[in-house]
């Protein structure tokens, strides 16, 4: 999907559709479309004046004109301007595709100009109004034979912005990279376990990596064995699938600190030998989302050239019962030397995370780790498919992690890593249990876990099993995988 900007020379346009923002407590026509009035029925004060267009968000009112450009308008309610907020407005500007969809357009134009409120910096609101459009347009739909029920793909947008605002190509540039690095991970989460295997996602990294030129360490069954990964080893012994530890770096000259970003890619997860229920267990085809979203974030940082250093890192696994599985009951020695037993085949995702984390603090030094991983059905309970959990005990990172958080819309929730949990997880025969010796608190005693595997670099843990896959439907955001992260 290309997005081009135009500000002026508007009437010299030709699109099917443009759509055009009204608020509900300031109902009046742009001053850069007046150029409209004359051939637009009925006449607007007419329109504006008329009860039931209210402007509430996203209530629709479609006009006919009789312009040879811009054939059909549709004004779009944004709601009260004193309670417009960056949620309202991805949903504003998600609307719009929609709307082309309904239409079976695949082009169509967006009129947006400065005198329309912005509840942030505009230098990050409009990355993020583009990165809604393509996170709207995006379906996987290669998958299907028949296509020919599908709405168009939507091939252009025209962005009319009159003004003299800088650098609005490169605004629009960077929220294109974000939101087609989102839909990278939303297809890589959404795609069948057997077409994602862990060796499929290799392919995908390996792509990138020449793509971008990241510096890449991928490390199959033979080199992690050798290394002493025992506790990802683990989690792959029953399947047929190997497994890979793949670490993609991408520098950049003038960054002063790295960023490890650590995500969880189990492509299936069965439970192994602790079998899940049958019900909605396709859905463990999303167990790898959190690998997904650092491969995304990678790709969306590399197309925009940040001035950071950052790691990703994927252990992957698919975890399967059979007969070489790995038991309840059995100890194995984790690459920090710390002894686990395993209790539950299926808090799996722990495990591969705590041999990457120390494998990543040991070998590469990063000033701050954050992982992602869909650890725990006890984050759903507590938060549902609203809110992330995350669990650190650097304020300065969380506060990182926060202001992102309010840029993106994707919701974080605090959760405690006190001390009085660690007496959950001992074991009496190894150095840690892999789940606690009491049900409640999963969340926290999963984070629990996982710090004993970082020693001394600042690490942030999020918990995205609520919000990696079925949060609720947004016009920005289709169902079924989300990016999230």
């Amino acid at each position: 999907m290309d997005i081009r900007l135009y500000t002026s020379d508007f009437e010299q346009l030709q699109t099917p559709l443009l759509v055009v923002p009204v608020f509900s407590d300031d109902r009046k026509w742009p001053d850069g479309l007046t150029f409209l009035e004359p051939d637009i029925f009925p006449p607007l004060n007419e329109l504006f004046a008329r009860e039931n267009f209210e402007a509430k968000l996203n209530g629709k009112r479609y006009v006919h004109t009789r312009h040879p450009g811009f054939p059909l308008i549709v004004l779009v309610g944004a709601g009260k301007i004193n309670e417009w907020d960056l949620e309202k407005a991805r949903q504003w500007w998600g609307t719009t595709v929609g709307i082309a969809r309904e239409l079976e357009l695949n082009r169509f134009s967006i009129y947006w100009d400065d005198t329309f409120p912005t509840p942030i910096d505009f230098s990050l609101f409009l990355p993020e109004m583009i990165a809604a459009l393509h996170t709207a347009e995006y379906r996987v739909k290669d998958l299907l034979t028949e296509q020919k029920e599908m709405p168009p793909d939507i091939l252009e947008i025209f962005l009319l912005f009159p003004g003299t605002k800088d650098n609005l190509e490169t605004l629009i540039h960077t929220g294109a990279h974000l939101g087609t690095s989102i839909n990278l991970a939303r297809r890589l989460a959404e795609y069948p376990s057997n077409l994602m295997t862990p060796g499929k996602f290799i392919e995908q990294v390996k792509s990138l990596g020449s793509r971008f030129s990241w510096r890449l360490e991928i490390l199959d069954g033979n080199e992690m064995e050798s290394r002493g990964l025992q506790a990802l080893l683990a989690v792959a012994a029953g399947s047929e699938h190997p497994p890979y530890l793949a670490i993609a770096r991408y520098e950049h000259p003038d960054a002063r600190k790295t960023v490890a970003l650590v995500g969880k890619g189990v492509t299936f997860d069965t439970g192994g030998i602790s079998l899940k229920p049958s019900k909605n267990m396709e859905e463990m085809k999303y167990d790898m989302a959190g690998a997904a979203a650092v491969l995304g974030a990678l790709q969306a940082i590399s197309l925009s050239k940040l001035p950071v250093n950052v790691l990703a890192v994927m252990p992957l696994v698919e975890n399967m019962p059979s007969g070489k599985a790995t038991r309840p009951g059995d100890v194995v020695r984790s690459y920090s030397g710390k002894t686990i037993e395993i209790i539950n085949t299926d808090a799996e995702g722990r495990l591969i995370l705590a041999d990457a984390l120390s494998y990543v603090e040991k070998n590469y030094q990063p000033d701050a780790i954050v992982d992602l991983a869909t650890l725990t059905g006890a984050a759903v309970v507590a938060l549902g498919h609203i809110s992330a959990a995350v669990l650190t005990s650097n304020s300065e990172l969380l506060d990182h992690l926060e202001e992102a958080s309010t840029i993106s819309g994707e919701r974080i929730w605090r959760l405690p890593l006190w001390d009085d949990y660690k007496e959950l997880m001992k074991s009496k025969i190894a150095d840690i249990r892999n789940i606690a010796t009491k049900p409640e608190a999963g969340t926290i005693t999963g984070a629990i876990f996982l710090k004993n595997f970082v020693k001394d670099t600042p690490w942030a843990h999020l918990d995205i099993a609520g919000t990696a896959y079925n949060m609720p439907e947004k016009s920005y955001r289709p169902g079924g995988a989300t990016g999230f992260g």
